[in-house]
């Protein structure tokens, strides 16, 4: 039987260790959030947690910071930090006896709770409980102190800031301003990564974009969408193409991180294609989606992922209403094309609509009219790609006697085309040889 963290917890303070659950667990707790994980510190040392727990799954996940694995659920020995270094892995840690000792090396005072799971109460050094309450964001200690010994902490600050809809202290908002180029010079941008998906499953992740731009940070991260600060966004739009981003972005679900990202994204090619004479963006979608595959690249986001946010963003202008079923076949050619769905497509057509304050969200008639189109039998059965076609490379080769090389896939492509103008009736074997003829 695999033992919970309520036998972990009694069992650590039957041995008379001093047992608390510590961290974003005590902060969701406080705020009414369902516990996803648990963090458990105890005075007791790796050693003596494995003795203790000595019939269970037990392994030492974190040997340098004093962490055990016990069915799954993490126990931290109460320690201190000594950071050497602008990393979290130039750290020397060392171990304490008080619960106090140990918070004091978190990082957001509304981190730096622990509660006593047996009494019920809170220890709360730091007034987390003061600053959850007023939605304040303020280091533990001295902030400039903190963000020396992780500057990932600058990222983390505006994500929690985003988390709880809040604002940060003053002091907090000096340091992090002062000290924004760390984002550039000092976290690994795989930690970078982590943090913008995290931010994504957000209730609202615009507040994490617009924390990070307030401190000078986001052009570190994205420069594209930091250049979009402020653009004037024509006549067809009351906002401006940040807040257009943000709205779109906060209109697509959290579920999908990687959807809702290409959201927050989708129109950074703006600035760089605005034609202030007559406040047009033509091509937008084509250097958004270039600047991105580059932007993307540089933080290690994954080729999938890189894949699908440039290709949505590439294809988020394409038409839907009163396409043609030749206009359905090449939209469904362009979207496999670029790797998405059209269920994808859809949903971010939609919400960009809605981020728009100059025209009224699409009703529910226009939505089901887009569905129908989009699940028709051109856009579900028609052949867009060369493998659809009802003859091959080879039969070109044995047929025709064409060399080997580029001028089969040119002749395949060729042939292709003809099949999307013309519809699936022409995607026959003799059809397409008299195409060759």
């Amino acid at each position: 039987m695999t033992i919970e963290f309520p036998q972990i917890i009694n069992r650590l303070c039957d041995h008379n260790f001093s047992t608390f659950i510590v961290g974003g667990a005590v902060r969701d707790l406080l705020l009414g959030v369902q516990l996803n994980d648990v963090d458990i510190a105890t005075s007791a040392r790796p050693e003596q947690i494995k003795n203790i727990f000595h019939d269970c799954r037990v392994s030492e996940v974190g040997k340098s910071f004093g962490v055990v694995l016990v069915d799954g659920i993490e126990i931290a020995s109460f320690r201190g930090d000594n950071y050497t270094g602008l990393s979290s892995r130039a750290c020397e840690i060392s171990y304490v006896d008080r619960i106090e000792d140990d918070l004091s090396r978190r990082d957001l005072t509304i981190n730096a709770m622990a509660l006593c799971e047996a009494s019920g109460n809170i220890i709360d050094p730091f007034n987390g409980i003061g600053d959850l309450k007023k939605r304040i964001i303020r280091f533990v200690g001295d902030p400039v102190q903190r963000i020396f010994e992780d500057p990932n902490r600058i990222i983390r600050a505006c994500r929690f800031l985003a988390s709880i809809d809040g604002e940060f202290a003053p002091e907090t908002f000096l340091a992090l301003r002062a000290h924004s180029s760390f984002v550039r010079d000092h976290v690994a941008v795989e930690r970078i990564r982590i943090e913008v998906l995290k931010a994504m499953k957000l209730p609202l992740a615009s507040p994490f974009f617009q924390a990070l731009h307030d401190i000078g940070a986001l052009v570190h991260i994205f420069p594209g969408m930091a250049s979009s600060c402020h653009h004037p966004h024509g006549q067809h739009h009351l906002e401006t193409v940040f807040d257009h981003l943000m709205l779109v972005g906060d209109s697509l679900s959290s579920r999908d991180p990687v959807l809702r990202l290409s959201g927050y994204l989708h129109d950074i090619g703006k600035p760089q294609a605005y034609a202030p004479e007559d406040e047009t963006f033509f091509g937008h979608e084509i250097n958004g989606s270039a600047t991105l595959a580059k932007e993307l690249r540089h933080l290690s986001f994954s080729k999938d992922e890189i894949s699908r946010i440039c290709g949505l963003v590439r294809c988020h202008m394409r038409p839907v209403k009163g396409l043609s079923p030749k206009g359905l076949r090449r939209l469904r050619k362009k979207l496999i094309d670029h790797h998405h769905s059209v269920e994808d497509f859809l949903r971010l057509r939609i919400a960009d609509r809605k981020g728009n304050l100059a025209k009224e969200p699409f009703s529910i008639k226009d939505i089901k009219s887009q569905i129908l189109l989009l699940n028709s039998g051109e856009m579900k059965n028609s052949s867009c790609r060369i493998c659809d076609l009802a003859i091959s490379g080879r039969d070109i080769l044995k047929i025709h006697g064409v060399q080997e090389g580029p001028e089969v896939g040119r002749i395949l492509k060729k042939l292709l085309d003809f099949v999307i103008e013309h519809g699936e009736e022409v995607n026959s074997r003799e059809q397409l040889l008299e195409q060759i003829n």
